[in-house]
């Protein structure tokens, strides 16, 4: 079934596929269709491997994908079948065929005839229905630390529908917002540890319309219960702000968010 090119120590499947392993993990299943895999990546050159394209590890974020054939032949989506969970291995993808498939001209670094490296370690590999329970049970696990958090945390803090906790620290007075107006508002934004990820406070005041997803969710919804002047401590669920992805090195999956909120101005057409 496979050719080895034992110089090189590259393994070349029948489907066309090209990878050399660095790393076994030890088990045995590999991913199908439709399967969740989440992995690490590293995308360098052939020509000049100090040429970083992609750098999951830099980013602090893994790739979660589900898994499918390629658009060609020797594709990097399909040199991912050849991996089970815990495997390190580099996936060699011809950058002609990438760069055509995908309508644009090699960039600068990358020659006519050469190959990418897709340096994967690959985290996990679960059904859809897998996933979906892992999801389910990291949501249950999450109310229960933000119930606590606010217990100890934010006492006075009522919970809506939607499940954000809120505390006004400050009533409004003025107009109260409505889809459509536009916004001025101060914000800290904070993890439950406490930790700072983003802030207005000592610079510019942010303007955005309400309604058009400008925001997460849980923003959306909050403002549309606030008047101008209001000041509040929201602490929104991570299914209404980044929910399984996150966002950024500081924000992982399934991150609960704490935000200091004030309501500068409300702008109506």
């Amino acid at each position: 079934m496979f050719a080895s090119c034992n110089k090189f120590k590259v393994t070349t499947t029948e489907e066309g596929d090209r990878y050399q392993m660095h790393e076994a993990g030890g088990k045995d299943v590999k991913g199908k269709d439709d399967d969740i895999v989440t992995f690490d990546l590293v995308i360098k050159t052939e020509s000049n491997d100090t040429l970083v394209i992609t750098d999951t590890y830099k980013s602090g974020e893994p790739i979660q994908i589900a898994l499918r054939k390629g658009p060609f032949k020797g594709s990097f989506e399909n040199g991912l079948y050849n991996l089970s969970e815990g495997d390190s291995a580099t996936i060699f993808v011809n950058a002609d065929s990438l760069y055509s498939r995908a309508q644009q001209p090699l960039p600068p670094g990358v020659t006519a005839g050469s190959d990418l490296l897709f340096i994967v370690k690959m985290r996990s590999i679960e059904t859809s229905e897998q996933y979906a329970k892992g999801i389910e049970d990291k949501q249950k696990g999450e109310g229960k630390i933000i119930d606590d958090y606010v217990t100890a945390s934010l006492a006075g803090a009522t919970k809506s529908e939607d499940g954000i906790y809120s505390l006004v620290n400050k009533a409004g007075s003025g107009v109260a917002v409505t889809a459509g107006d536009t916004v001025t508002v101060h914000y800290k934004g904070t993890l439950l540890t406490g930790e700072e990820f983003d802030s207005s406070i000592g610079g510019e005041p942010i303007k955005f319309p309400v309604g058009m997803s400008y925001v997460i969710p849980g923003w959306e919804k909050t403002l549309m219960d606030m008047k101008a002047g209001e000041k509040r401590t929201v602490v929104i669920p991570s299914s209404l702000a980044y929910g399984a992805n996150g966002a950024g090195g500081i924000i992982k999956p399934f991150s609960p968010l704490r935000f200091e909120m004030e309501l500068v101005s409300v702008n109506r057409k």
